[in-house]
């Protein structure tokens, strides 16, 4: 009996000693989904603002990004900064609206997160705004304590506004007519 107890005390310290695994609550896991939520607003801004070093501390050290087709896979800090700088060229004006339809799942222990969501996005060439509806895709992870994406993409989901913003890009890009056999 001595050596059973003994065993068990044993256990009891054992375990007791051993990292335990923290359960989040709702509380904790409300505040994880709106500091996941402040970091697309703030990449929002930075891209509103064309602040690229704003951009970059909403970004982890190392990220993906999806375009319209396969030919735009994004996978370099380069390729990144130049794809931005080439857009904030090309478009004198980029307003977000509110987010819509917000659907955040993460992992438990809140190191791995996707966010997926609806906003409005104006964008001006000139003297047009085309007025689009975008759906957001992005995965995020903790990274020293704080959220950051890791990947992305956006689609249009308004396809009158897509061609008129692609007829605002051709007249930008001094074209004529819009190629419709693609």
């Amino acid at each position: 009996m001595k050596k059973i107890l003994t065993t068990f005390f044993i256990l009891v310290f054992v375990y007791s000693c051993t990292p335990q695994k923290e359960e989040l609550t709702l509380k904790d896991i409300e505040k994880e989904k709106q500091a996941i939520i402040q970091v697309m607003k703030d990449y929002n801004t930075a891209a509103e603002e064309k602040n690229f070093s704003h951009m970059i501390e909403t970004l982890a050290g190392e990220v993906i990004f999806f375009g319209t087709d396969s030919a735009e896979v994004i996978k370099t800090f380069a390729e990144f900064k130049a794809k931005m700088e080439e857009q904030w060229k090309t478009f004198d004006k980029m307003k977000y609206g509110e987010m819509y339809d917000i659907d955040i799942q993460m992992d438990d222990n809140a190191k791995l997160a996707s966010i997926i969501y609806g906003t409005p996005l104006e964008i001006t060439i000139g003297d047009q705004t085309a007025k689009l509806f975008v759906r957001v895709a992005r995965t995020l992870r903790k990274e020293k304590g704080k959220w950051v994406i890791v990947s992305g993409i956006v689609g249009n989901a308004d396809p009158k506004a897509g061609i008129l913003l692609q007829e605002m890009l051709m007249k930008k890009a001094g074209a004529t007519q819009i190629d419709t056999t693609k």
